[in-house]
């Protein structure tokens, strides 16, 4: 299909979905950074600050697709050569349950893709619409076929270029909060968060590290003249380093961290903008897809379904602000079900 095309259809449906839209508060953009060199570790997504009600359950199912186009390599010297262009797609099923009032259990499960994809032609024309396009990047690629590939002193640590996909590293996870929202003060809700990632995932695939990983986080929000929310959260994660990276001086530990606002535009319907980050776990390499922290901004929207307030739908995407320490753009659709 044609840009033109693709952007005229968003913009039909858009128009056509608008005025049944009249929506209401809900969650942060729960994207993650779907760079493939960050695939193995735990990273705790953004999220709000509210707790599952007592003894109720909340299901989230999520669809993330994210375009990946790197090519860097350490001058003079090439100690460190990486080229990846690939697509990766996530979907995930994340089941949370109010063990008591003000603390929430969670079971996250992700099935990973990493493929040639289809988003390459899109991706690329938009950059070339805005003039936002990633300096040689694509053009040092050439053909849009999967190649990922991490040379470190002339030795592979990775190469591949065949496709694969299965089940990611599962996460286990608690939210307690600790502070309730005074409504008409200046008190946010707050709340602490833990997690800790399983070795579920093939790591002969590249879709997960063999390793455990921790992380530790808080979150909190607020509230003002019922329409605006401001929220923001950090994490420290503890991670493992995967066997095939066993030359390399990893670090063993990352920060991450989110700050948004979300926009009742109706009692159904809002917009969300924020701004994440993470720190990079890697040595210092001379090449940005390893040295730099991944900083991205993200846009969304959430519909609460009119006859069910307990059903609601998000979509929203993401841009790099870095051109190789996390992808070039995110789309991320999904489900959300409470009772």
């Amino acid at each position: 299909m044609k840009r033109h095309s693709i952007v005229a259809t968003a913009i039909v449906v858009f128009l056509t979905l608008f005025p049944s839209f009249v929506s209401a508060k809900s969650n942060p953009i729960s994207i993650r950074n779907q760079m493939p060199l960050y695939l193995f570790y735990l990273q705790m997504e953004p999220d709000s600050a509210g707790i599952t009600e007592q003894n109720k359950f909340d299901i989230k199912a999520d669809y993330t697709v994210s375009n990946v186009t790197i090519s860097c390599f350490t001058p003079v010297s090439s100690l460190y050569n990486i080229n990846i262009d690939a697509e990766v797609s996530r979907i995930t099923l994340d089941f949370r349950y109010g063990i008591y009032e003000n603390t929430e259990l969670g079971l996250e499960i992700p099935y990973l893709s990493l493929s040639r994809g289809y988003l390459d032609e899109f991706v690329k024309g938009f950059e070339d619409t805005v003039g936002a396009t990633t300096p040689r990047s694509r053009l040092r690629q050439g053909s849009y076929n999967l190649n990922y590939s991490f040379i470190y002193n002339n030795q592979d640590l990775i190469k591949t270029k065949n496709a694969s996909d299965g089940l990611g590293d599962i996460v286990l996870k608690a939210k307690y909060q600790m502070l309730e929202e005074d409504r008409h003060g200046l008190l946010p809700d707050v709340s602490f968060r833990a997690a800790v990632k399983l070795p579920t995932g093939e790591k002969r695939s590249l879709l997960g590290s063999g390793e455990m990983d921790y992380g530790f986080g808080m979150l909190l929000d607020k509230t003002f003249s019922e329409k605006v929310t401001v929220f923001a959260g950090c994490n420290f994660i503890i991670i493992e380093k995967p066997d095939f990276f066993s030359v390399l001086n990893i670090k063993r530990n990352m920060v991450s961290g989110v700050i948004g606002v979300e926009y009742l535009l109706t009692q159904r319907f809002s917009l969300v903008a924020q701004v994440t980050g993470n720190s990079t776990p890697y040595p210092s390499s001379g090449t940005n897809a390893l040295d730099e922290s991944a900083i991205d901004a993200g846009l969304g929207l959430n519909y609460i379904w009119k006859e069910k307030q307990n059903v609601s739908w998000h979509f929203a995407f993401t841009e790099n602000f870095n051109s190789a320490s996390s992808p070039d753009v995110t789309f991320n659709t999904g489900w959300r079900v409470g009772f």
